[in-house]
């Protein structure tokens, strides 16, 4: 099957080039293509001689790599419905051009439309959880998944499996980051997974390695920074000390993203020492879907409204209405009956005021970090200080003071957020 996309073929050429030659996760590669119009540039830079701090395995590289091998797998990408995906393409997913060191170039195979989805969750943990942890990811999944999340894992056995078979048996959607070429079977195992997600069109697959690499070790490491990378959020199920799964939280930590933790069935279990030390240093305890939907709804309430017949009792407080809405939908009557099981109240009690009614620091700098954390909601210390134009370290001296005064709070990863 040929796929049609909107990538101008004659730079697709050299975008796969530049991936053959540099490799994935190359920031020799990003820095280049900060100066330039387009990969043919360097392209044409390299071969000219302009750079002068290639090492030789690089120009070695160059040597074994040409265009007419670039433009074979872009014809290999196009008969077998592999789709290429530049860093500045329409299609590439927003998300992944904010992280540090982003692919230049994606394969993907599968339904596209699932990259642009709002509401998604990275989900990751071992390739031998235990009953509890398999009985908490195929609940998790199953409810966001019933929710329009869009569930990102990593396509290995384990959490990764059970977390995207979860999402489609459930009627939802999932996203696998792979760390090998799309063409690749790996693992067997997965095989008919791999077929369930490409044929229904609630699957897609993804990676930053061209079609034919195979699955070497150092690859997923490079891989697990694309699957915090692509979420908002990043759930981790079950790691053990050394567990791969904690790179992958710490990317997601390093690049402001929310992460979440199930609490472990024992804290005696060897299995969950990793969670534990995760747990400590502040991520999230994740102990019902629904904190998932609290975080989220904070920053795109207008993707999760639901008719007020669906919303369960547990799920008010998500989904509460503001409340004038409330006030208006009451019985129109004077004199409403007195419940005498409720507590008193005391009726000439103000109401607790509006983040835009609280007090703000007198210092200016102060004023506008807290108003822009009120507006903007939870944040990464390199965003806000992108945002105001502050050096980082004078940001981050601020920010201390405004958590001594009761202006603001320090969350997981430098994360911050206004009280």
């Amino acid at each position: 099957m040929e796929i049609r996309q909107n990538v101008d073929p004659e730079m697709l050429r050299y975008w796969i080039w530049l991936a053959l030659v540099f490799g994935a996760g190359s920031s020799r590669l990003l820095f280049y293509l900060q100066y330039v119009d387009s990969p043919r540039d360097v392209y044409e830079a390299m071969q000219t001689g302009r750079y002068h701090d290639l090492p030789p395995a690089l120009q070695k590289s160059m040597t074994e790599h040409s265009l007419g091998e670039a433009e074979s797998i872009a014809y290999y990408c196009r008969s077998h419905g592999i789709a290429l995906l530049p860093i500045d393409s329409e299609e590439y997913p927003p998300a992944l051009r904010n992280i540090g060191t982003p692919p230049v170039l994606l394969t993907a195979k599968g339904n596209l439309n699932l990259l642009r989805r709002p509401l998604s969750l990275t989900v990751v943990g071992t390739r031998r959880p235990s009953p509890y942890t398999e009985r908490v990811t195929q609940y998790i999944v199953r409810e966001l998944s019933r929710r329009d999340f869009v569930i990102v894992s990593g396509f290995a056995k384990g959490v990764d499996g059970i977390a995207h078979t979860a999402a489609l048996e459930n009627g939802g959607s999932t996203i696998a980051v792979l760390g090998c070429g799309i063409n690749v079977n790996y693992p067997r195992e997965h095989q008919a997974l791999r077929e369930q997600m490409l044929s229904g069109g609630n699957g897609l697959l993804v990676s930053e390695f061209l079609p034919g690499t195979q699955p070497f070790p150092a690859n997923f490491p490079r891989r697990n920074r694309i699957l915090s990378g692509l979420c908002e959020a990043t759930a981790v199920m079950e790691a053990a000390e050394r567990s791969g799964s904690l790179s992958t939280a710490q990317y997601a930590s390093e690049q402001g993203r929310t992460l979440y933790c199930v609490p472990p069935a024992d804290v005696f279990d060897v299995r969950y020492q990793g969670v534990i030390s995760l747990l400590r240093d502040g991520a999230y305890p994740l102990m019902s879907y629904e904190d998932v939907l609290l975080t989220y709804y904070s920053r795109h309430p207008q993707y999760m409204q639901q008719p007020d017949a669906e919303i369960r009792t547990s799920e008010r407080l998500v989904y509460a209405k503001p409340e004038s809405e409330k006030t208006s939908a009451l019985p129109n009557t004077h004199h409403p009956a007195k419940n005498h099981f409720a507590p008193e109240t005391d009726q000439s009690a103000q109401p607790v005021p509006r983040m835009d009614e609280k007090p703000l620091p007198e210092s200016e700098t102060g004023r506008a970090i807290v108003q822009y954390l009120r507006e903007c909601g939870d944040t990464y210390a390199d965003d806000i200080a992108a945002a105001l134009d502050m050096d980082l370290s004078t940001l981050l001296s601020e920010l201390t003071l405004l958590e001594l005064d009761g202006f603001v709070e320090t969350l997981f990863g430098k994360h911050f957020r206004a009280i």
